[in-house]
């Protein structure tokens, strides 16, 4: 591929390019747009970029003297259409800066766009919203294909649920009616159902798949954190109180003994029972879970509705023999310490602003990062936890940056805006919630080029 000529639009801290980066796309960038001051030192610093690229507030543009770019990249603040929001769409002045990014397809016909924003603009305004956007893209020449995907099926340990929208010019592709599984019935099938009886123009897209969630959030946290990070005894304790003795039976970890007849549940300290061997042959052989060797009932998987266990894989006459007894996660066969760390909604609220649960089962993906709240972790076992908000850092790894990117960023604010005084916080956190997770990006860009080569 040539280099590819970028315009970013509502630029963040550049997701977009960090991508393209990082898939080894070279990429010459046209120019980036944004009006925080802040976010605007972060991106240069990231991205090695003068500020001299930055367009500036897009509304006050010249769009037809920009220069010519093949590809439009950008998501408009998404708060209009966010159920954190007010959502009141176009009636909100961030609502109408989409209209932006449509005016600069129109001007300058680039050969691609990928847009991004929240699931709630999906059934925004009973579904009225998207109509709009999705006609806007028709009306200005391009074929669209759209997509609800998750981050934490993406290597980042977060449940961000967002809609991503490609177009390619017209003229380039014949037009294509959507197909749809039948089988799926979700928000966004819906909403592309409805579209379908619009005259809109179509394509079918080559969506990354979501089967697997394969990161744990521990896996992003630090060693290490400040004790700025932690809440008092006092706050641990009105917030572990809201654990109910119901939703804890339903998260420890229960050996389960399945030899005899019926299966007998122990609790985690318990010593497991005897690991047998049968022989085939000369060789012994381990029994199979389905016969009669012991099991564990894991953590976030021990009871589904009707009161039957979720049985775990067996424990194995390997790891009997490699482990010491006497340490009770290896014994269980765990691969990690025993302490749990349950992702916690906004831990410096004693009434949490958002509905759903407070605490999330160990092992379960982060809460969606916003810029009006921080969620933290809780780590130990219960009723002995340490409760803390998320490092800026970490908030950063949630959104697929790198450590160095966030030192690169933390270091250009705390040099330019705050004297050498370590007071950024607040705007990196910030800026991980209003960007967008960049190993998304990664996955759509690598499909969208092996399609646009197949072109």
């Amino acid at each position: 591929m040539e280099q590819l000529k970028v315009l970013s639009l509502f630029s963040g801290i550049g997701a977009f390019e960090k991508a393209l980066s990082n898939i080894g796309i070279n990429y010459d960038l046209i120019g980036f747009s944004e009006i925080d001051k802040y976010a605007i030192e972060s991106y240069c610093a990231i991205h090695n970029v003068d500020k001299t690229r930055n367009l500036g507030d897009i509304t006050k543009v010249n769009k037809e003297k920009l220069p010519s770019f093949d590809i439009l990249v950008g998501g408009s603040p998404c708060q209009a259409f966010s159920v954190a929001g007010k959502r009141k769409g176009f009636e909100d002045t961030r609502g109408t800066l989409f209209f932006e990014f449509v005016e600069t397809l129109k001007a300058k016909q680039p050969k691609y766009f990928l847009f991004e924003n929240v699931k709630g603009l999906i059934n925004h305004d009973k579904g009225k919203t998207l109509n709009i956007i999705a006609e806007s893209f028709s009306e200005v020449g391009y074929r669209i294909d759209m997509e609800l995907l998750n981050s934490k099926y993406f290597n980042v340990p977060q449940n961000r649920e967002r809609i991503f929208i490609v177009g390619i010019r017209e003229d380039l592709i014949p037009n294509e009616e959507w197909i749809i599984d039948k089988e799926r019935n979700d928000v966004l099938t819906k909403g592309k159902k409805r579209l379908k009886k619009l005259n809109i123009k179509t394509f079918n897209f080559d969506w990354p798949p979501q089967t697997e969630v394969t990161t744990r959030l521990r896996d992003i946290l630090e060693d290490k954190v400040d004790e700025k990070f932690y809440l008092s005894e006092e706050k641990t304790a009105k917030l572990v109180a809201q654990l109910s003795e119901k939703y804890r039976a339903k998260t420890e970890d229960f050996m389960v003994d399945n030899q005899g007849r019926s299966k007998k549940v122990l609790h985690p300290l318990e010593i497991s029972p005897t690991l047998r061997r049968e022989t085939h042959g000369n060789e012994p052989r381990v029994v199979q879970l389905d016969k009669d060797e012991p099991s564990i009932l894991q953590k976030g998987r021990g009871f589904n509705k009707g009161g039957q266990h979720k049985i775990a894989p067996p424990l194995t006459s390997h790891s009997y023999e490699q482990n010491n007894l006497l340490n009770v996660p290896q014994m269980l066969g765990h691969a990690e310490p025993i302490e749990e760390v349950r992702p916690v909604l906004t831990p410096d609220r004693e009434n949490k602003r958002q509905n759903g649960r407070r605490f999330k089962d160990d092992g379960e993906e982060s809460f969606t990062l916003t810029v009006q709240d921080k969620h933290g972790v809780a780590v130990g076992k219960y009723p002995k936890y340490r409760i803390r908000k998320l490092t800026p850092l970490e908030c950063y790894r949630l959104m697929g940056f790198d450590d160095e990117d966030f030192m690169k960023a933390k270091q250009a604010l705390i040099h330019t805006y705050y004297n050498g005084k370590d007071k950024a916080d607040s705007q990196l956190y910030k800026q991980a919630g209003n960007s967008i997770v960049v190993n998304v990006l990664e996955e759509i860009f690598k499909n969208l080029f092996f399609y646009i080569n197949k072109l």
